[in-house]
This record gives structure tokens, sequence and C-alpha cells, in this order.
């Protein structure tokens, strides 16, 4: 229900600065009690470590394109059937938790018009009902308000978004709904309606920092149900947009006063979990308005000699954009091999610089050495029955079975010939990626202007590369520069 045209920042991160070991001093002669001896670098919980090893997984398993031919056809089937189903009825049969159970067919179905429908008729029965009703008789109000959400960005009805996001805020608590509800809008008008983005993000700032302040920790029926409390890093992800979205607007006063609030609201102790995902957070959000950290590259696979460009580090566009991503990103590769050529032809007489940054061990040249042919065997000259010899005459030699072992093809020989750099695996560390492929976007003079995933249309002609790039040139003055 939830994948939209932008997708939603990550925010499960590690951080570097909350692994530092303490050591006592060497010139110590004393024997060390339990308080000198050195203190264990913190841990993600067994939970948090779990979510973060299987994230490469999740991250394939996101688009369909990466499933297997059998379940790719069986989402077709189980789509076509609850298309039938959800066109089979209305809205106006259902009423209360029905409703959204008929907004759940529909969205899996995608028909959005049936699914705003529904959301729509819950809503405003609740606001219909007494207040007695309102209290107990609505039990998924916030359910109803993301379907709202969703079915009116999918409709392209992003100001109905907008003010049904800012009616959530007011009516509901804030959960993983509103959150998931808020950010798609932002995401979605961030560069084509920017004051609506910064609105809703100040509108929910005070909600994610008094919920940080309070800091009480989920009764055990919070903590089993639907739709728990966010954690503290949680809270600290979505607050951190409003100073990020401040910052793109280039109000980098508003920003400084908005980060400083929020790092005021951190309660002063924090767990693990939430010591090592803020830390990380933060330290994604101060590369914001920086400039852009160096990138260390050892090969071009745009064309021999595939060495990377010198002025990598010194040199930048009107603007310059960066596509990271590991090797094993499937749908980035894909994206890589059917776009890149093709955005850069796009982006290049406008002063702006595209590479893709292939994050992998191997630095070689990904070209595959030739297989020297395997001499042929002579027939042989043993006898053997009447049929092996009248086989062996027919065809000219003894039977020959050959055997094929297929490997997945190596990502950078898939992306030669595009403006993709081989960059070392710590890079994706450098940009605290953890969803992929990540956009970095830098001015001329190469500050960092933008840092998101990006979405799997990122690159379609005047999609958000095309917007961002044009977005950073203007705001940031690139063309006033000879920079090409």
């Amino acid at each position: 229900m939830r994948w939209l045209p932008v997708l939603l920042l990550s925010v499960s991160l590690r951080v570097a600065d909350a692994q530092v070991t303490l050591q006592p001093s060497p010139a110590s002669s004393q024997p060390r009690s339990s308080a000198d001896s050195p203190q264990p670098a913190l841990q993600l919980s067994p939970q948090a470590a779990y979510d973060q090893a299987a994230r490469p997984l999740d991250i394939t398993r996101r688009p369909v394109e990466n499933w297997s031919d059998v379940e790719q056809a069986a989402l077709r089937v189980a789509q076509a059937q609850a298309k039938d189903a959800c066109l089979a009825r209305t809205p106006y049969q259902f009423k209360g938790e029905d409703l959204l159970a008929y907004a759940r067919l529909c969205a899996f179905a995608e028909q959005w018009e049936p699914v705003q429908q529904a959301a729509t008729s819950y809503l405003i029965a609740q606001r219909a009902a007494t207040p007695a009703e309102q209290a107990t008789g609505f039990p998924s109000l916030s359910l109803a308000f993301d379907y709202e959400v969703q079915a009116s960005l999918h409709l392209g009805n992003s100001n109905n978004a907008f003010g049904t996001a800012q009616t959530m805020l007011r009516t509901v608590p804030y959960d993983d709904l509103a959150s998931d509800a808020t950010n798609a809008v932002v995401r979605y008008v961030q560069l084509v309606q920017t004051d609506q983005a910064l609105a809703v993000l100040a509108q929910r700032q005070p909600i994610l920092l008094s919920l940080m302040k309070a800091n009480a920790p989920p009764s055990p029926a919070a903590a089993t149900s639907a739709h728990p409390p966010l954690s503290i890093h949680e809270l600290y992800a979505d607050a951190i947009d409003l100073p990020a979205m401040q910052q793109f607007a280039n109000r980098p006063k508003e920003a400084a006063a908005s980060f400083a609030e929020l790092e005021a609201a951190l309660p002063s102790t924090l767990s693990p979990d939430d010591t090592i995902m803020t830390g990380e957070s933060r330290r994604r959000y101060l590369l914001l308005g920086s400039p852009l950290p160096a990138i260390v590259a050892s090969t071009s696979l745009l064309e021999p000699p595939f060495t990377a460009p010198r002025d990598l580090n010194t040199k930048f566009g009107t603007a310059t954009v960066f596509l990271l991503f590991p090797n094993w990103c499937a749908q980035c590769i894909r994206m890589g091999s059917n776009f890149f050529t093709s955005a850069t032809g796009r982006l290049k007489p406008k002063g702006v610089r595209f590479y893709g940054l292939l994050a992998q061990l191997d630095p070689g040249l990904p070209i595959s050495k030739p297989v020297p042919a395997a001499p042929a065997k002579p027939v042989s000259s043993v006898s053997g029955s009447k049929a092996a010899k009248q086989f062996a005459g027919a065809t000219g030699g003894i039977p020959h079975v050959e055997v094929t072992i297929s490997a997945a093809p190596n990502p950078a020989e898939v992306l030669m010939g595009t403006p993709t750099l081989i960059v070392p695996p710590a890079t994706l560390d450098t940009f605290v990626s953890t969803d992929f492929p990540l956009i970095i976007v830098t001015d001329f003079r190469g500050v960092v202007r933008y840092i998101q995933p990006a979405p799997d249309n990122a690159l379609v002609r005047d999609g958000l590369i095309d917007q961002l790039a044009d977005r950073v040139t203007e705001q940031w003055g690139g063309l006033e520069r000879d920079v090409r």
C-alpha cells in the first residue's frame, strides 16, 4: 500500500563515533579496578542487529522485478483476483471496519479511487458520530487517514494528501501510520511545493519533541499492539527531517535553530540502540551544507583506459549528482544499465555532472579473460558393440554432452560503458548509506545539498534526478559560474 513514487528516508543506521573503546592510561602502575577496565563498545540489541543484517534481503525483495518468475506469476494472479473482488463491490455497501478491509482489498489491487472513497467514508462517519462513539467506535482512525493520504498521492492529488496529513496530526496520536503518511506527503511535494513540505514538518515537530522529552517506556499492552509507540531513534529520524528540509530550502539559520532544539529534546539517558541510531541520523544530517567527503574511485567503467577522473573531488558541475550503491543491489544495477547513459546525455548539456558509485571490494577492471578452447578428443579405437560403432560412424565421434553452469553477471561488467566509478565499500559508511541507491547532490562548489534514497523512477526523463539538478543549480547559483 505504501510504495510511493518517492521512497521514504531510511533511518535504521549504525553510529561509528559511538563505538569508541575507552582505554586506561598506560602510565598507571596501580592495579586496575573494575572502574578502570576498558569499557566495551556499544552494541545494537539482538533484534536491532538482526534487522540490520536482514536489510540487504529486505531491500532486494522490495522491488517485484527481483522476485522469481513463480512469485511474480502468483502476484499477478492474486492482484487480478483482488481487482475483480474490489470492482464487484462498492464502498457504499460497508461501514465501520469493513470499509477499511475493503480499502485494503482495493489497495492490493492498486484500485486507488475506491480506496479513497472507503477511507473518506470512514472519516466522515467518525466526524458525524457522537463523542462516545468517536472514542470507542473507530479504532482504526489512523489507518483510515493513512489510506486517504496514500490514495490521494497515487491519484496525483497532493493538495488533498497535504490537507489530510495536517488533519491527521491534529486528530490521532503520532504512531507509525502518522509517520508513514506525513513522510509520504513530504517526499512527494518536497520539490514542487516545498512550502507544503515545510508546513507539515513544522506542524509535527512539537509533537515529536514532546514525545522524545517524555521518553515514557511503553506499557506491555502498547508494546504488543498493532501500532506500538515509536522509539526515540525513530522519533529523532522523523524530527531531523525538518532541519534537513530547511537546509534544502536554503534556510541555514532556521535549520541550525531546529537542529539545536532537537538535540536539546533528546533524553540524557538513551538505550544503546537509540544512541547508535540517533548518532548515525545525526552524522548523515551533518553532511548537508558541508563539503563533499573525498570519494576514492579506483576505476571508471565508462571507456578505456578505465581511469577515474582526477578532478572528481575538486571540479564540480553546475550541480553534481552521485548515485551510490553496493554490488549486491540488483535493482540499482538494473537502473544503471537502463538509465545512467541517457541521464548523462540530458544532464551534461546543462553543465551537470553525473556518476554512479559502485561499492565493491575488487577495484580491478571488470574484463573477463577468454577461456581457451579445449582440444578435440580423438574417437576411441577400442572396439565396442555394433550399435556403438554405427553411432560413432554416423556422428563422427563419441557422443558429447555439454553442461553449462550459469552464474550471476559481474555488476561491473553489466555497467561497462556507463558513467560508473568503482569505490571501496567504506564509501557506504562515509555517506551513512542503509537504503539504495542513495542520491547525493552537491552544488557547484562541492557542498552537499541533498541526500536521500532514490525511488525506482528517479532517472526517468523529468524525474527526481532531473528536478534535483535543476533545483540545486538554480538555488545555489551554479549557472552564474563557468563550471563546464
